[in-house]
């Protein structure tokens, strides 16, 4: 094949070459018709376009499509779930806002998953078609890790302080109790310490969060036990030597003070009956 074109000879026998001008607007003529083309085929899209026709016919086809796998069978006959311990299988149902016989392919797989993971319970949640008729959920559940309580309402939060479910505590009355603002966002670490600290841990009634900076204690006899913003550990290994060696809060004590560094500071109740000091100190 010849790439280089052919030109036509003249009566002398050379070849006669075209005119230039001719050539020039002979392509401008092109290019305009060209442009022209391309602007009504670009106008006439826009006007579908902005009349919404194009988006009604891919809806209609669309639509069609879906049903016609309807009728072939891909539809939901069933819903398979796995993870669930405590979270509620009605509410996941409902959640899920699926009925038998919807078509399988039209489910909005992006809003399930949302709504599930706006329940308590759900951390987080799988979701998937398993043509031609059944929805696999797989759902993973967060750990209840405490009670608390904040302007006379209770709630079950997790470790992350995300609040799990305000109403039916009761079989969760052997999680630990923390109480005030901000307590939360600080239990899972304040919780976890004590569990060092078996003494210490199986004495105490609640955990207060004061000022969101520190905790208190209150113990199951009702003595206040305040520690520190800072060296909470060396702070509660002083409290847990002193209950081992002394049962210091089973003796007439009304509160004891960590927050000094070092010092163990003891508030005794009217009346109570002196005992030799050691390192504490009765204020």
């Amino acid at each position: 094949m010849r790439l280089m074109p052919k030109f036509k000879r003249n009566a002398k026998g050379t070849p006669r070459r075209p005119n230039p001008a001719n050539r020039r607007r002979r392509m401008a003529i092109r290019a305009g018709i060209a442009a022209c083309g391309v602007a009504g085929m670009a106008g006439g899209g826009w006007y579908l376009s902005h009349t919404g026709w194009i988006a009604k016919q891919t809806e209609t086809a669309m639509t069609a499509a879906i049903e016609a796998s309807a009728r072939a069978g891909l539809r939901v006959e069933d819903v398979v779930l796995s993870g669930r311990q405590n979270a509620d299988a009605a509410d996941i149902l409902a959640a899920l806002d699926l009925e038998r016989g919807a078509p399988i392919l039209d489910i909005d797989m992006a809003g399930a998953r949302e709504r599930l993971v706006s329940l308590g319970w759900v951390a987080s949640a799988e979701i998937a078609r398993r043509l031609p008729d059944i929805v696999y959920v797989h759902i993973v559940e967060r750990e209840p890790l405490a009670l608390w309580q904040h302007d006379g309402k209770s709630a079950l939060i997790d470790r992350a302080g995300v609040t799990i479910q305000r109403s039916r505590l009761d079989r969760f009355a052997h999680l630990p109790l923390v109480v005030g603002e901000g307590a939360p966002a600080h239990a899972a670490d304040l919780i976890d310490l004590l569990r060092t600290y078996p003494a210490v841990a199986a004495a105490t009634e609640a955990a207060i969060r004061v000022s969101d900076r520190r905790w208190n204690l209150r113990m199951r006899n009702g003595v206040d036990v305040r520690l520190p913003e800072i060296e909470l550990t060396a702070a509660l290994t002083r409290l847990d030597s002193f209950q081992r060696e002394n049962a210091l809060l089973e003796r007439d004590v009304v509160a004891v003070d960590l927050r000094v560094p070092d010092r163990l500071i003891v508030r005794v109740a009217p009346g109570a009956t002196p005992r030799p000091r050691g390192t504490e100190k009765d204020t």
